[in-house]
């Protein structure tokens, strides 16, 4: 098995007889497998699957007294009807095959989007949103800033969030080097543990091919005036700029791959920038004594040094910080991942390692304050995999994982540890494609010890000739986190404060869909449409309320993270992305609505008590607007599109993101009009609608100019209380491929 254009040899392939798994390829691209044939000779249908590529497929004749031998070449894919995902399955499976639903976003969005920061990538897939860093799916999160992701994000399978605060480490991702996004909505506890109680997304590098590539991204950008004159406190042009460089080849039986990131904004509100630097790399080495034998280390080293607030000081002056407190922070992290894979027969084993470590340097203005933290976070998993028959796939793992913590910030010295094992039975006949699992969790924090199994299983039909119905049902489990149990800090005037009784969260997600795949002349894609219903017991949510004691003993506002009771969201989507040539145009496109209807099952529950006063703190006495049972911080309604047309030489491109008005915060804000905060809403109570534009034009083979354009109608938007967004931003970007 080889690639059609460099005769690289292809390791994972996977190979199938009439729609049934029955062998994979070596890292010499070779495969073989036993079958049996019912007559003589007969004819059956081969598939090859593989990451990147097109699917194969072809009708072979099998005998029943000789061998077969083939020499199989795969092409790049450029269709979307043959995409093929790992994350749904933890193995290399067709799109299409798939029980849940799944997003998969290409290089293209990344490269010309401009993109310096994954999460604002993320932030415009379907049915997805991202506040504050912390992402949420199906309305599945609502506001929880710095602590306690419902969302898994892994770098290459391996968990990529914060040991101490689980936050994706957005910074931390190679740009640069990310060949895909998937993302899978719904729990997904079974395969990926905790923080996947809402869904997970993976980003995937590259691996080096035969030939060297070289990739040189330069920009550099401008912010424009802010929409209102009370927001624009600078006079002084506000930039940013950056590169990226990336470099993959092959020697002998070592491929390789290293990138260079530097990024420096100067920030559009007052007192933020930042500063940051990064260096990644991963290498793979192929066995010469052991054909199946592949292994090597990736890893990144990220410097930053960087300054923001949390609130503004008022509505007219949202660009000044509250207090005119800001928080600056220098930062140094560093990632290896170590790994090794071999086959012993039919059985592939996997070790996959990971150790992260981040030094978090706050300069607070207040030097009473100490908000430093560090922490040490160590990962490893044993995978196998084996086909037990021609249409059972087995996925069975270990994992471990360790965080140290020492920081002022959570009260000293933290120790959490997780263990779980996990095993899914995948089916595949014919039209049929069914999975079953279940994965045992157990979670210790400071000696503290408790555990719980959760269970998924799916099915996929393939109805009619590229139309997939499905059905799914996911339990999820979430832990606290160091960080929302042990939190304990002042931002101006907000004071968060620790909950060490804090209790574990859990839920489960069903679904139904249908996935339709359509070509319009030279254009394919897929249309999709699911109906979802998830439910929490315990859910974790930030509170305000009086839980804080000051230096006179006297109760003050504060927030903390509480369990809310049970929690259940409901609602529906519907997706269509595609990509082909119409004409001699070449049409790439994504676009999704989603509905939920997320609400509190228990608003009467007293969940905390102030100090002092003992007031009885529960959803219907803390909520700004209660109609409903709204759960807080949540937008009903949000739409997605991006559509990009590319034509010779030129490219043009167009995004839009809305979401609907968010009707629930904390009553604080609105009760006491802080900040303005009442103001605030009126001007948002339509919702958000913001546009992007973006064009590109190819100078030669290896240089093309791109013109990204970010909040195109220099739109005034508040995803959270007190927080604005750009304004809008002008970036400029030369590519280079050598």
């Amino acid at each position: 098995m080889s690639d059609n254009e460099s005769n690289e040899a292809l390791m994972g392939a996977i190979i199938s007889i009439d729609n049934n798994n029955v062998s994979a390829t070596d890292n010499t691209g070779s495969f073989s497998f036993y079958y049996s044939p019912n007559k003589q000779v007969e004819k059956v249908k081969l598939q090859v699957m593989y990451l990147g590529y097109d699917t194969y497929s072809d009708s072979i004749l099998i005998s029943n007294r000789n061998g077969l031998n083939l020499n199989i070449k795969l092409k790049t894919s450029k269709t979307q009807l043959d995409q093929v995902i790992v994350s749904a399955g933890r193995y290399e499976q067709s799109v299409k095959k798939v029980t849940v639903s799944t997003e998969v976003i290409k290089p293209y969005l990344i490269e010309n989007r401009i993109t310096t920061n994954m999460d604002k990538l993320i932030d415009q897939i379907p049915s997805v949103n991202v506040v504050d860093g912390q992402v949420s799916i199906r309305s599945g999160s609502g506001w929880s800033y710095g602590a306690g992701s419902r969302v898994m994000v892994l770098l290459d399978g391996i968990p990529f969030l914060s040991g101490d605060g689980g936050q994706p480490q957005w910074k931390f991702l190679p740009i640069e080097n990310v060949e895909q996004v998937e993302v899978i909505k719904g729990a997904s506890s079974v395969l990926y543990g905790s923080s996947a109680l809402n869904g997970m997304i993976n980003f995937r590098t590259k691996l080096a091919s035969d030939k060297p590539i070289t990739h040189i991204n330069l920009f550099s950008g401008v912010y424009d005036n802010a929409p209102r004159k009370d927001l624009q406190w600078n006079s002084q042009a506000r930039l940013q700029n950056g590169f990226n460089i990336f470099h993959s080849n092959k020697y002998k039986n070592m491929a390789y791959g290293i990138g260079l990131n530097y990024f420096k904004d100067d920030g559009y509100r007052w007192g933020e920038n930042d500063h940051r630097l990064r260096i990644s790399f991963n290498t793979r080495f192929n066995s010469k004594k052991i054909p199946s034998l592949q292994y090597g280390v990736n890893g990144s080293v990220l410097t930053t040094d960087a300054a923001s607030f949390l609130l503004w000081e008022s509505y007219k002056y949202g660009y000044i910080a509250g207090d005119t407190l800001v928080t600056n922070t220098t930062s140094y992290n560093h990632s290896f991942d170590p790994y090794v894979s071999f086959f012993t027969g039919k059985l592939k084993h996997s070790f996959k390692g990971r150790w992260v470590y981040v030094d978090n340097r706050v300069h607070n203005p207040d030097p009473t304050i100490n908000q430093n933290n560090a922490n040490h976070t160590l990962y490893s998993e044993y995978q196998s995999q084996i086909n037990l028959s021609k249409n059972f796939l087995l996925n069975a793992g270990l994992v471990w994982q360790q965080t140290i913590s020492n920081s002022p910030l959570f009260q000293g010295n933290q120790n959490a540890s997780n263990y779980a094992g996990f095993a899914q039975l995948d089916y595949n006949h014919k039209r049929w494609s069914a999975n079953a699992g279940m994965r045992y969790e157990a979670y210790s924090i400071n000696g503290n010890f408790e555990s719980k199994p959760v269970f998924r299983t799916g099915l996929n039909f393939e109805a009619a000739k590229a139309t997939f119905i499905r059905a799914s049902f996911g339990q999820g489990y979430r832990f606290p986190t160091i960080a929302e149990m042990f939190i304990s800090t002042t931002a101006g005037s907000i004071t968060v404060v620790p909950n060490p009784n804090l209790k574990s969260e859990s839920g489960w997600n069903a679904e139904i869909g249908l996935k339709q795949g359509f070509k319009i002349k030279g254009f394919k894609g897929f249309a999709d449409a699911a109906y979802f219903f998830t439910q929490y017991q315990n859910m974790m949510e930030f509170n305000f309320g009086l839980f804080a004691l000051n230096k006179d003993n006297n109760a003050i506002p504060a927030f903390k993270s509480l369990n809310v009771g049970e929690t259940r969201i409901t609602g529906a989507e519907i997706s269509i992305s595609g990509e082909g040539k119409i004409g001699e145009v070449l049409i790439q496109s994504i676009l999704g609505y989603t509905y939920t209807n997320p609400i509190s099952l228990q608003p009467d529950l007293v969940y905390a008590n102030d100090l002092g006063s003992n007031y009885p703190r529960s959803y219907k006495n803390s909520s700004s607007d209660t109609t409903n049972n709204l759960l807080k911080y949540r937008f009903q309604h949000l739409a997605k599109l991006d559509v990009q047309a590319t034509y010779k030489k030129w490219s043009l491109g167009f995004s839009a993101r809305y979401n609907s008005f968010m009707s629930n915060i904390d009553l604080v804000f609105t009760a006491f009009n802080f900040s303005d905060m009442n103001d605030a809403r009126r001007m948002g109570k339509e919702g958000d609608l913001i546009f992007d534009a973006r064009s590109s034009y190819k100078i030669n083979q290896k240089l093309t100019a791109n013109l990204m354009v970010s909040n195109l109608l220099n739109r005034e938007v508040m995803t959270r209380p007190a927080d604005l967004r750009p304004p809008r931003l002008f970036v400029l970007q030369l590519q280079i491929k050598l």
